[in-house]
């Protein structure tokens, strides 16, 4: 039905054509939505974006977009770190290079940011966002040493209730708005390759790459192997249990409504293509021991200057560095189009276009 009634849009005569609205899209969300160490054109919203535009539109309507996702972003900020930045004199409303992983704005503030800029809110068509992730911490989910049952815990909390509560006040916030969530990658696999696993380990804490082959060797692979296990264990639990949550909390929004309004797509990358694997769908620390994004000169800069401007830093020295390798385990250019492909099958499924 949706693309039957898209034809009829494309096919209408002209005079009715020019009276359509704009197509407003709004993308709110973290680095995963906002396509961390990928450029433009090759970003998964912006994908759709054109599809909609140039394969579905045409020339017979415009479609606006609107962009306010970046790295780092939390569902809302959490209060020590609001303290904190409140000690330090930090701005927590003030927009930062777009690839440096700090937590502010806030999805809720990005949102409030919108709003403010559409003069009609009801006029709102379409929002694509991803969230939950920052807020339970990707170095908390691989950790070995982080309490599984902890991890359990804050997925429940942050991808479960804190999204139920960020999918109510966006519904609400664009009442004739369709939302698309956007479901993160598998992080690591047991195929993930020891040497490029500890690639990544080693850059956070300037391990002399000539040196590796020290911890990487015959000998020291078989005691790496049953972290890299580990590793792969509990990206599979984050993986299903961020997915069983996040579907609830859709579930529960969509109850409220004669239709379903919130979507979800579900990752296209297999545990196969994640991190380290032969046929990786994800940026890894390549074999020259940087991020093989293509982003990451721009990014080295951009981080520079914020972690120089800002005196809030979560953490510590080691925040310039992880901002720098920020891109790791984001979807590549050919997982950013698998991605892409997901949400068009989603759109025409659920009949999101008009």
């Amino acid at each position: 039905m949706g693309f039957a009634l898209a034809f009829c849009v494309l096919h209408m005569p002209s005079s009715y054509a020019q009276e359509l609205p704009p197509y407003e899209m709004l993308v709110v969300g973290d680095s995963h939505i906002s396509g961390q160490g990928l450029k433009e054109p090759n970003k998964f919203y912006f994908i759709v974006k054109e599809w909609i535009q140039n394969d579905v539109f045409g020339t017979s309507r415009k479609l606006n977009l609107k962009v306010k996702a970046h790295a780092g972003s939390r569902i809302n900020l959490h209060p020590d770190e609001v303290k904190a930045m409140k000690k330090t004199g930090d701005d927590m409303e003030l927009p930062r290079y777009a690839e440096a992983n700090v937590s502010f704005p806030s999805i809720r503030m990005q949102i409030a940011a919108a709003r403010a800029e559409y003069p009609d809110p009801q006029k709102v068509d379409l929002i694509m966002l991803s969230g939950c992730i920052t807020d339970v911490l990707v170095m908390d989910i691989v950790s070995p040493f982080y309490k599984m049952k902890k991890l359990r815990e804050r997925i429940r909390k942050f991808c479960g209730g804190s999204m139920q509560e960020l999918l109510g006040h966006i519904t609400a916030t664009f009442p004739n708005a369709k939302v698309v969530v956007v479901g993160y990658a598998p992080i690591a696999s047991r195929q993930s390759d020891l040497d490029t696993t500890a690639r990544y380990f080693f850059k956070i804490i300037r391990f002399p790459p000539k040196l590796q082959f020290l911890a990487t060797n015959p000998v020291m692979r078989q005691f790496l192997k049953p972290f890299r296990n580990k590793f792969a264990e509990r990206s599979d639990v984050w993986l299903a249990e961020s997915n069983r949550e996040i579907r609830a909390a859709i579930t529960k929004i969509n109850s409220h409504f004669p239709e379903p309004r919130v979507f979800y797509v579900e990752t296209p990358i297999k545990p196969e293509s994640s991190y380290g694997t032969p046929k990786p769908m994800v940026w890894e620390v390549g074999p020259n021991h940087e991020p093989n994004d293509e982003t990451y000169a721009e990014r080295k800069a951009g981080c520079a200057k914020v972690f120089t401007e800002m005196k809030y830093k979560y953490y510590g020295r080691l925040s310039t560095r992880m901002c720098e390798l920020s891109s790791i385990a984001h979807p590549n250019v050919a997982g950013s189009r698998a991605f892409a492909e997901s949400i068009k099958e989603s759109l025409k499924k659920n009949v999101l276009l008009p």
